[in-house]
């Protein structure tokens, strides 16, 4: 068994590759801009504290191949699975953000969509048993208001018209889960969907969400904390290294019930989500936009079928956030040693 990880040294590509590597699993990591030195640092602050354990990931470090790749290039990405003819699993995070695609939309129907089309060929091409890939709750639309029931959690088999989106991010998910289901259908892929709500955690760098990191990590570092929205706008957040465990454990499983899954999480208001931080962190700083009402994302999601196909749970919320707390603490203490 090998698995690639594409986006894998990423906000949540890192956390998949430190997962991997736990469980002492092979893995090539490929990255169009490769920050290797981030994604060993995660490994090694998590571990420091145990040194058989630290070992191991230091074992597990050297023994890893980090390659630069394009995933829109389907040249470069077939050379890749040429070389490395053991790959049996993918992980497939390379992907375009939301701003990333509004700047320039040709970059991004290039890596989103023609990027994700090279990687099911892959699948056909050289027999893989498995590729994973991230959805995105952004498939829901841009309002909870579509399913009615404000308390409802949107389940795997709900839908909403084009009207209701915002996101072109968004809307390139929904055709890349149709396509897929074409390769499943068609030509026998074994691939799987996965539909995240808001991912946080200490450590992301880019993309239009870094307030998801940055509500936990400034106040640990002594900072201001400002959500760009209201205090009431509710929204669905779960811990990054809950997102890779459920990456990981769905690729790996043998067969799978179905096709697409949520990653569930907490959905909270921002000022819930503020006031967890604050029983951790007693004089935290913060403040709201109140002129604008929420976010362009759903409030819920039903994460059910995941929990029942994988047998895992996220941690809580509070967890998270102190995971994430300690995590930034941490990095900064060996910046400053």
């Amino acid at each position: 068994m090998k698995f690639l990880v594409t986006g894998g040294t990423g906000f949540i590509g890192a956390r998949v590759v430190v997962n991997l590597w736990e469980r002492k699993i092979p893995v090539v990591v490929a990255d169009l801009n490769l920050n290797i030195e981030w994604t060993k640092q995660i490994a090694l602050l998590k571990h420091q504290k145990d040194s058989a354990r630290l070992a191991e990931m230091q074992e597990q470090i050297e023994q890893t191949t980090f390659i630069n790749l394009d995933v829109s290039n389907k040249e470069q990405v077939n050379n890749v699975f040429l070389k490395f003819s053991d790959i049996t699993h993918v992980i497939h995070l390379a992907y375009l953000m939301s701003a990333e695609v509004e700047a320039d939309h040709h970059r991004g129907a290039s890596v989103n969509m023609l990027g994700m089309i090279n990687m099911f060929d892959m699948v056909v091409d050289h027999k893989l048993s498995r590729l994973v890939f991230a959805s995105s709750e952004t498939i829901y639309g841009a309002n909870h208001s579509a399913y009615g029931d404000e308390n409802y959690a949107v389940k795997e088999s709900d839908y909403c018209s084009l009207d209701d989106h915002f996101y072109t991010y968004g809307v390139m998910k929904m055709l890349n889960e149709f396509t897929a289901q074409k390769y499943i259908k068609n030509k026998g892929a074994s691939i799987a969907a996965m539909r995240p709500p808001i991912v946080y955690g200490d450590g992301r760098m880019r993309g239009s969400v870094l307030w998801a990191c940055e509500f936990a990590t400034n106040p640990a570092l002594g900072k201001k904390a400002k959500l760009p929205f209201s205090k009431d706008s509710r929204d669905c957040w779960i811990y990054v290294d809950d997102v890779a465990e459920q990456f990981v454990r769905l690729a790996l499983k043998e067969k799978l019930s179905h096709f697409a899954y949520n990653n569930g999480g907490h959905s909270v208001t921002a000022q819930e989500l503020m006031q967890t931080v604050e029983r951790i962190i007693p004089n935290a700083e913060y403040e709201f936009d109140e002129s604008v009402s929420r976010t362009a994302l759903i409030d819920r999601c039903d994460s059910t079928r995941l929990e029942q196909e994988i047998g895992f749970v996220p941690r809580s919320l509070e967890e998270g956030v102190r995971s994430q707390i300690e995590e930034a603490r941490n990095r900064q203490l060996q910046v400053n040693y």
